[in-house]
């Protein structure tokens, strides 16, 4: 005999079931969503990944581009820039080589140098003159500021060269040529003091030197300081000459990015006519030091 089910009971039953049929049914799609949307977030940040080590790898093959562009051994030409320090002042040069075999260089050279005087010192103004400003710095008898342009070509030969590798390499340099000297005169601000009966009456201008002015221009009370740089530009006297150099080029070391020498030698100039720079020094038709400069540049075939 057999009873019947509660209709309650039934619908529990039955509803409980259908609701473990739809879990089980969706759950594998779920799974299979969810390793869709991860598998996608991976495969981006793959690329994402590849894209940028591509990038990296680019840049570190230019930057080996650029580091070792000039650095060839077996070259035909260079291009070096550097400064020197002189005995009697400072130099910029530009220097374009060719080689014509393992141990000699051509080369052409231009240089530009300011020549100093041997007493030349820089000094403050003791002027009181509060009505004219500042007082500022000058070169007491100083009469003309040196500039020398020289253009000339030259030989370097390989005297030590660099058997093993990250070895020192030493080279002799001799070149002459065409040397051009500027004087620029020097101008300083001076006070002149005038009387008007029993009136004092002070004035400012700017003077180069002369011998009629030249009591007033090494007075040093009534020294302002230095004129602008460019005062006296359009005044630059120019002499002609010819110079000669030797030098001692020193390669330490395997270049990383540029070619670097370390250059060590004379240079002598005579020109057509004196070139003054001081009151008190005296005045020759020449002109000599000793440098010590850094040059750096490139080469290629």
């Amino acid at each position: 005999m057999h009873s019947k089910m509660n209709p309650k009971i039934s619908f529990l039953y039955y509803g409980t079931y259908l609701v473990l049929l739809a879990v089980l049914f969706c759950t594998p799609m779920r799974i299979m969503a969810q390793n869709s949307v991860w598998g996608s977030v991976a495969d981006v940040k793959g690329k994402a990944g590849k894209k940028v080590a591509g990038t990296k790898q680019k840049m570190k093959n230019l930057k080996e581009q650029v580091q070792n562009w000039g650095l060839d051994t077996n070259y035909k030409h260079a291009f070096l820039i550097g400064g020197k320090l002189n005995s009697d002042g400072w130099s910029g040069c530009m220097n374009w080589a060719h080689r014509k075999n393992y141990n000699l260089n051509n080369f052409w050279q231009i240089s530009f140098s300011e020549i100093k005087g041997e007493k030349q010192v820089k000094q403050m103004s003791t002027g009181s003159y509060p009505q004219f400003g500042n007082p500022s710095a000058y070169v007491f008898g100083k009469i003309n500021n040196l500039y020398t342009l020289q253009i000339g070509w030259g030989q370097e030969k390989l005297l030590l060269p660099s058997v093993m590798e990250g070895n020192i390499s030493l080279s002799f340099r001799c070149n002459y040529g065409f040397s051009l000297a500027m004087l620029k005169p020097y101008y300083l601000k001076l006070v002149y003091t005038d009387y008007v009966g029993t009136t004092q009456i002070d004035h400012l201008e700017q003077q180069k030197y002369s011998q009629a002015d030249s009591a007033t221009f090494l007075k040093t009370s009534a020294i302002m300081g230095a004129s602008t740089w460019s005062k006296s530009l359009t005044e630059i006297h120019y002499v002609a000459g010819g110079y000669f150099e030797m030098s001692f080029d020193i390669t330490p070391g395997k270049a990383k990015t540029f070619i670097q020498v370390l250059n060590l030698g004379v240079n002598a100039a005579v020109y057509a006519k004196p070139l003054p720079i001081m009151v008190d020094q005296t005045t020759t038709f020449w002109q000599a030091n000793i440098f010590a400069g850094l040059i750096i540049g490139k080469r290629w075939k």
